[in-house]
């Protein structure tokens, strides 16, 4: 097994293999020299800067969000990933970036980021199994009946039944755990 350097992620924890994964691969790093902080949340600007360092860090102009400035760590990442409409903020021109990523705006970004890619984003599965379906948003229906029939995103296991929990906060492990299938299942699938 790879030598993580972080003391809160122990082999036999159900993360360990992601974030390994997307420690290896360079897709995110701890939140100290050794905390990876699994259980922690994962905010809008951590994700969009995950796919930017995915994609190779491209060029890309300012920011269009007041609330982005041109010297936050997150900056190019967010430029271009509004640029590329993988993000277009929470209205009133504010990206939000240190807002906790719920499931919903996680599934919606991975989307919008496969279509760019040039990803086939066609396949959908119904969302009825799941007895929170009707809580998805509008705009994040398409996106999470596209994620979850690919098998990135499964639901919750509470008293028995698979919960989507739309709204609930992704954690740093289970973004981990996301990518890790989106990368290897989708993204390196011959297209």
């Amino acid at each position: 097994p790879v030598q993580l350097p972080f003391t809160d992620v122990r082999e036999g924890d159900w993360f360990y293999d992601a974030v390994a994964y997307a420690y290896t691969n360079e897709l995110f790093n701890g939140t100290s020299a050794t905390t990876f902080s699994p259980n922690g949340t994962m905010t809008r600007a951590m994700l969009v800067q995950v796919l930017y360092r995915m994609q190779g860090s491209p060029e890309a102009g300012g920011s269009t969000f007041t609330d982005v400035a041109d010297s936050a760590w997150y900056a190019k990442a967010v430029a271009w990933a509004s640029e590329n409409g993988i993000v277009n903020g929470v209205g009133g021109g504010l990206f939000d970036p240190d807002a906790s990523l719920t499931r919903e705006q996680m599934a919606t970004i991975l989307y919008r980021y496969a279509q760019k890619a040039g990803i086939d984003t066609s396949k959908h599965t119904e969302l009825s199994a799941f007895p929170d379906a009707s809580r998805v948003s509008a705009y994040a229906r398409a996106p999470m009946q596209w994620i979850v029939a690919e098998s990135v995103i499964g639901g919750s296991r509470e008293n028995g039944q698979d919960w989507l929990n739309p709204q609930g906060n992704a954690t740093r492990a289970e973004v981990a755990t996301i990518l890790m299938r989106f990368i290897e299942n989708v993204a390196k699938r011959p297209q």
